[in-house]
């Protein structure tokens, strides 16, 4: 009789084992390295095999160091002309659509539809902010001047979007989130999708408060601009200045109308009303806008070789908004502007004195204001001052040198002395890697509240504190106001790096410009850099788009 051997079960699968990894071996001798069990980062084996073909045996093993973060656009969003974020039904909207290079993606990549261009990739919609399918979608103005868009650190891409009066009169009172939506598939570059934040709308029914009624003229009217319709947008402004005719928001788009008809003069007319309305209610500077489209309307007016063209009959505006003809003297011929700072009677802001134009037949001359001269600077004639530190030449920067400079940190939160505005011009904007590709003006810097009077200050904080060696600055607007830089340690002890006037030479065509102190490496830590600006240093209003102190921890 004969008997069975029992093995133990544990003893046939370690047989069962060895027999594979024989048969695998004698594979292997054939075709190649066997195939290798991954591993996970607590050292148990995962259950798939990670197959390979004829790779060296390295390759195999998992890299120590982090792997190269892939590039990927950022979307963000912002409502164009929209007060508190509330809108009537029936109010055309604009939304202004920005992209840009995540700060941590340093190469370049590009956005390259296999149709259409990169505008045609993005969705712009409104949805209910309980949920729910669109309610509405924009419609991009204009096109791109080429299909595909290029990012990188230094490059942006950005446009403006629509929604007419007819679409948003579909839209009932309630409140929705505005998002937009990039999505390429299968192009020759970047592909994947990203949404924005959504943008909090709220749509309210038509009013006649006062207020609603002049947001409601300007939005139209911006809507009508945008399709080439100028007399409109100057008729339906004209209609709400002849209620309320000192209301400067309407003034401002109204001269921007002008402008945009060929009549610098009637431009000027609404420019004056505006300024002379803020001077009776408003305190601080005129908004930004206002000022950057004086300063066109004048250079407009006092151009020598200037082609001449009679302006439209609506372009001029209404006989109540035209100055007074017993305060204006007669003249034919513009003078040379000299400077001015006497103040307005009113004590608000300064109307210099009058020069005298040619005037329309339906007109009386206009008193263009003259730019106020800015105080004398009180800082020394001199590039160099207390403390230790050099000014580095501007030339000796470009955005991408600095921006690759692993050595250098951005800053991480930033206070100011003040600020132009809450979100927009606010110290924050100084915050992180440059995001502005433009010289000029920008609501994406930090701007000041005061224009050309005094001083201010921004500090900035770094993440970690160093031993730092230099400090770069870029100033995308009416850069050399920087007087002052002082390094402050983590006890918040002060250091004075360098104190002067900052030897830039502002170009004829306005840049974007790098200001650099370099110092020895300092033995103590430093936490926050403070910049002083002297105001007065020229005309224009000063801003800054970022700070980077380049240094090392130990």
């Amino acid at each position: 009789m004969m008997s069975t051997l029992q093995l133990p079960l544990p003893l046939v699968r370690q047989l069962l084992v060895a027999a594979l990894v024989a048969l695998m071996l004698v594979a292997c001798k054939d075709n190649g390295p066997a195939p290798t069990a991954a591993v996970d980062k607590t050292g148990g084996s995962v259950n798939s095999l990670v197959a390979s073909s004829n790779a060296p045996a390295t390759d195999l093993i998992a890299p120590t160091s982090a792997a190269p973060i892939t590039p990927a656009p950022e979307i963000t969003l912002s409502l164009r002309g929209v007060a508190d974020d509330v809108i009537e039904q029936g109010e055309p909207l604009r939304i202004a659509v920005r992209l840009q290079a995540s700060r941590d993606a340093a190469d370049t990549f590009e956005l390259a539809p296999t149709s259409g261009s990169w505008t045609d990739a993005i969705t712009v919609e409104i949805v209910p902010a309980g949920g729910g399918a669109a309610m509405a979608r924009a419609e991009a103005v204009g096109k791109p001047p080429t299909p595909n868009a290029t990012l990188n650190a230094t490059r942006v891409a950005g446009g403006l979007w629509h929604i007419s009066a007819e679409t948003m009169q579909r839209v009932t009172p309630g409140d929705y989130l505005v998002r937009a939506h990039l999505s390429i598939q299968n192009g020759s570059g970047w592909n994947g999708e990203v949404v924005s934040e959504a943008t909090p709308l709220q749509v309210v029914a038509v009013s006649e408060d006062a207020e609603r009624v002049a947001q409601r003229a300007i939005s139209h009217a911006q809507d009508a601009l945008l399709d080439g319709r100028v007399e409109e947008a100057a008729v339906s402004l004209d209609a709400v200045l002849q209620r309320t005719p000192d209301d400067g928001r309407v003034l401002s788009v109204r001269a921007a109308v002008a402008e945009r008809a060929g009549n610098p003069m009637a431009a000027m007319i609404y420019v004056n009303r505006a300024l002379q309305a803020r001077s009776g209610t408003a305190t601080g500077q005129p908004p930004i806008e206002l000022d950057e489209l004086y300063n066109r309307v004048m250079a407009a007016l006092l151009a020598e070789n200037a082609e001449r063209k009679d302006p439209p009959a609506w372009s001029w505006p209404p006989v109540l908004l035209q100055p007074a003809k017993e305060i204006l003297p007669e003249a034919k011929t513009v003078p040379a502007l000299a400077p001015t700072s006497t103040p307005a009677a009113s004590g608000g802001s300064a109307l210099p004195a009058a020069v005298a134009t040619p005037a329309p037949a339906q007109a009386t001359a206009v008193v263009p204001p003259s730019p106020p001269a800015a105080p004398a600077s009180s800082s020394p004639a001199k590039t160099g001052g207390a403390g230790n530190g050099t000014v580095v030449p501007s030339t000796q920067f470009t955005d991408a040198k600095v921006v690759a400079d692993t050595a250098g940190q951005w800053a991480v939160s930033a206070t100011a002395g003040s600020q132009y505005g809450k979100t927009q011009y606010s110290a924050a904007q100084a915050v992180g890697a440059p995001n502005i590709s433009v010289a000029g003006n920008s609501p994406d810097a930090w701007c000041p509240e005061n224009k050309s009077n005094g001083t201010d200050s921004l500090e900035v904080t770094l993440a970690k504190p160093v031993h730092a060696t230099e400090v770069r600055v870029r100033q995308n607007d009416t850069a050399g106001a920087i007087v002052k830089v002082e390094a402050i340690e983590p006890d918040g002890t002060t250091h004075v790096w360098w104190e002067g006037v900052d030897p830039y030479q502002a170009p004829v065509v306005r840049e974007i410009a790098w200001f650099g102190v370099r110092v020895p490496k300092t033995e103590y830590l430093v936490a926050r850099i403070k910049l002083t600006l002297n105001l007065a240093s020229g005309p224009g209003w000063k801003q800054i788009d970022a700070v980077q102190v380049v240094g090392v921890a130990q």
